[in-house]
């Protein structure tokens, strides 16, 4: 059976690792982070934040990365 959140955590996890050496610079570690973004919008029953856009970009990339972590069943009690 399909896990759909597993394979998008997937999806991105494995978009950030393949971008990552590339996205130095905030404008491109913000066309990651939202590229990310967009793989989970898609996913029905998750709830996006309205002020997403105005978040910071390290914040957009905590809440992604943990946003993969669930989905990989990676949780900590951090």
């Amino acid at each position: 059976m399909s896990d759909p959140i597993k394979t998008t955590s997937m999806i991105s996890a494995l978009f950030s690792i393949m971008s990552g050496n590339d996205a130095k610079t905030p404008e491109d570690r913000l066309k990651v982070v939202e590229q990310r973004a967009r793989f989970y919008k898609q996913m029905p029953g998750i709830i996006w934040p309205e002020d997403w856009d105005k978040l910071p970009l390290e914040e957009k990339e905590r809440r992604i990365d943990g946003l993969d972590k669930i989905g990989l069943g990676k949780e900590s009690n951090e």
